[in-house]
């Protein structure tokens, strides 16, 4: 083996190093399902805020349709379940 060939095969191992670093650095991103969800409910938060922001009315409104729907499922929860028990 000549010094031609041990540089190219140092070179061709660095090269093969990198892209092992970089492909295990991206299974890491892709398989932290914790951090993941994490960015997400940071995400939802920030559009939230914003939308809280740019329609307040409109907030408003959400948020009370979704108090209606959580109250008319508990309620219909509650109801089945208090039937049950008689």
């Amino acid at each position: 083996m000549n010094l031609t060939e041990k540089q190219q095969g140092i070179a061709d191992a660095e090269l093969a190093r990198a892209e092992l670093y970089t492909t295990l650095s991206q299974l890491k991103d892709r398989l932290n399902y914790a951090q993941r969800v994490d960015d997400a409910v940071e995400d939802a938060k920030v559009r939230i805020a914003e939308q809280k922001q740019r329609y307040p009315l409109a907030f408003i409104a959400g948020v009370a349709g979704v108090a209606v729907v959580t109250g008319v499922a508990v309620w219909g929860v509650a109801t089945a379940v208090a039937k049950r028990f008689r």
